[in-house]
């Protein structure tokens, strides 16, 4: 029988396929992505929350920073993430403040001498992230000073050497009520972090959330799913995605149903602030396969054949 892509007898390899190992799947590599989901650190907001969770409804949590145990938390993120080598080609990073915070801290650049004289020119009004002295050393975020019980204060962060950082409010907190998931305007987010790519969140202010009606569970997860397809698109395989607690419980509480209990577990905990943890993500329907097509590549494959023998003929 000639070689062929077709499968003489599909009905009969599903059929096997189920009755030997039916949880088992294939997908080729260049339709997959590696997710490493973070949940932000420690804000103001889960301090007073846990005293009193009405504290969750107050206006002196709006928009909410890291505490400095949270801004520690995401800056031994950051330490694990170096010394395991994760190769992180994309942070995306949801449009709250505690979020940012979190991505900058654990994925930014702490070391980065010509940080100092880029957070002058950003001073001094330069509004570029880049010293007026043209020693140019992009910001991902500038100083910010203290506000006792809201800011704390840290120096600025370097994105020298760091992943591009892509804001998207798919991936944001549970919409609506809580003040401490209203996110502030974005003309201020770009004065804050320059180094974070903030083109695809619109408007300027934040018309989604509400002060009287908090977003369904059901909303969540249809916000989750759409942010998950959204990521099948991006030509980077290795995506960090900094984000909320919520919104990883409700998106990934989806999957993982019929898998082992250790399975269900691992996917469907809450997550700790600060926790990471990595799946893989695929979908081969057709049109999953369609919208990775553009930029799927699978780096390891070798063409064989007369490619393997420098074209000579076989």
């Amino acid at each position: 029988m000639p070689p062929t892509d077709r499968v003489a007898d599909p009905e009969d390899a599903e059929s096997t396929k189920k009755s030997v190992c039916p949880r088992i799947n294939l997908v080729p590599v260049k339709y997959t992505k590696t997710i490493h989901f973070v949940r932000h650190g420690q804000g103001f907001h889960n301090v007073a929350g846990h005293i009193n969770h009405d504290n969750y409804k107050s206006w002196e949590y709006y928009d909410a920073h890291l505490t400095e145990l949270g801004w520690r938390q995401a800056e031994n993120l950051g330490k694990h993430v170096a010394a395991t080598r994760v190769p992180v080609e994309l942070v995306v990073v949801a449009p709250l403040q505690r979020a940012m915070e979190t991505a900058v801290a654990a994925f930014g650049n702490h070391n980065d001498p010509g940080a100092a004289a880029a957070a002058a020119g950003a001073a001094n009004g330069n509004g570029n992230g880049a010293s007026s002295s043209g020693d140019e050393a992009p910001l991902l975020m500038v100083a910010q000073e203290g506000v006792a019980g809201k800011v704390t204060a840290h120096a600025a962060v370097s994105g020298r050497g760091c992943p591009p950082f892509l804001a998207h409010e798919l991936c944001r907190e549970h919409i609506g009520v809580h003040p401490c998931d209203k996110r502030s305007s974005i003309t201020n987010y770009r004065k804050r972090f320059p180094g974070i790519d903030f083109s695809l969140v619109s408007p300027d202010e934040d018309v989604l959330w509400t002060a009287d009606v908090r977003e369904s569970k059901e909303a969540i997860r249809r916000r989750g799913l759409a942010f998950l397809k959204w990521l099948l698109t991006r030509p980077e395989r290795e995506i960090a995605v900094v984000t909320h607690s919520s919104f990883l419980h409700f998106t990934l509480s989806c999957f993982g149903h019929g898998a082992a209990t250790q399975v269900q577990g691992e996917l469907h905990k809450w997550y700790e602030n600060c926790e990471m943890r990595t799946v893989v993500l695929t979908d081969d329907s057709d049109e999953g396969v369609a919208a990775a097509s553009h930029g799927a590549t699978d780096p390891w494959h070798f063409a064989g054949g007369s490619h393997a023998t420098g074209g000579e003929a076989q």
